[in-house]
């Protein structure tokens, strides 16, 4: 209904716009509209045919040579047709002439020849136009459906993966401390729950996703107790999203890869800053080289590889990541867009 009307209002305002241009000489408000009338009827009637089946025949043939015959045919028809319309009503005077008419029968058919032209064009032109636009709309539904899929995946990968760490660590203390284990176990169900039933969502709280690292941190400080691991928290982040288990990935790198020397300080340092809705995350560890060279490329680095195409996805070009090693030192700064 809503199309109808939308062509309806602009097919009053090409008539009005007609009659001011093309008989603006005639004084006579009857003879201006009938003229007007035979006139856009037969831009309608070639626009229509045009736009609602031979270009519609196009696109489910794709033959051009088709769509030129069709439309030649339909020039002849139409023209041959208001053209014996057009002299059956002067010729029985159906409407008395008030101007200057002086047209001949050839005359009359090369004026309904270039009006049906004007039709013809513009059915083509505005249906080329509209299939463009629903082409694109189409593709821009399936390339976010398809981002949606990867997504999905994504963050399907991230959850096993933290699971296998967790584990790990929970493993290692039940043969240390039993009676610790069990509130590390407690943690560790507080963390699945938060995966389970919150982090589903596109987007969640930041407070949420903080409280969240605070724990996974304090779980593998456990676990790595050669290690000095510091986290600190700044700034104001009330009412501010983010997507879920964003920040994890790089402190599970750095955990996966802090170095264990007996000589040298092991160190991670994680540190988030929020100001006015930016997030700034870093996170320093180091490494021994040695190990880290022998253990590259064994496709243990899901974690990060997934959370870049996940940056890239959710945030487009509102972010930035770089990562760094040096002197036995590897580091990484994430600047995002908070919503």
């Amino acid at each position: 209904m809503r199309k109808f009307f939308l062509h309806f209002v602009f097919w009053i305002v090409f008539f009005l716009m007609w009659t001011r241009i093309m008989y603006f000489y005639v004084n006579n408000i009857p003879n201006r509209l009938y003229f007007s009338a035979l006139d856009v009827s037969l831009v309608i009637s070639a626009f229509y045919i045009i736009y609602l089946f031979i270009m519609p025949d196009y696109f489910r043939r794709k033959s051009i040579g088709r769509v030129v015959l069709l439309s030649i045919l339909l020039l002849i028809l139409l023209t041959g047709f208001y053209s014996w319309i057009m002299g059956l009503f002067l010729h029985h005077m159906l409407m008395p002439i008030h101007f200057d008419f002086s047209w001949t029968y050839a005359d009359l058919q090369y004026n309904r020849l270039f009006i049906a032209l004007l039709g013809v064009l513009g059915g083509c032109f505005v249906k080329l136009a509209m299939d463009r636009l629903e082409v694109g709309r189409r593709m821009e539904v399936m390339e976010k459906e398809k981002s949606m899929a990867e997504l999905t995946y994504l963050k399907a990968q991230i959850n096993p993966h933290f699971l296998f760490n967790s584990l790990n660590s929970l493993y290692t203390q039940l043969e240390l401390s039993p009676a610790d284990a069990k509130g590390t176990l407690v943690s560790i169900a507080d963390l699945l729950r938060y995966q389970l039933y919150e982090c589903n969502a596109d987007f969640i709280a930041v407070a949420k996703e903080l409280a969240y690292l605070k724990n996974y941190f304090n779980l593998q400080s456990i676990r790595n107790d050669n290690c000095k691991a510091t986290l600190l928290i700044e700034g104001e982040y009330e009412n501010l999203q983010i997507a879920p288990l964003l920040l994890i990935p790089f402190v599970e790198n750095a955990f996966k890869y802090v170095s264990d020397f007996d000589q040298r300080e092991n160190l991670i340092k994680a540190e988030v800053h929020i100001d006015q809705g930016r997030l700034n995350f870093s996170c320093i560890n180091t490494f021994d080289a040695i190990i880290r060279q022998n253990t590259s490329g064994t496709g243990n680095g899901i974690g990060l590889s997934n959370v870049k195409k996940r940056l890239e996805l959710i945030y487009g070009k509102s972010f930035t990541l770089h990562q760094e090693s040096s002197d036995g030192q590897y580091s990484i700064n994430l600047t995002l867009t908070l919503k």
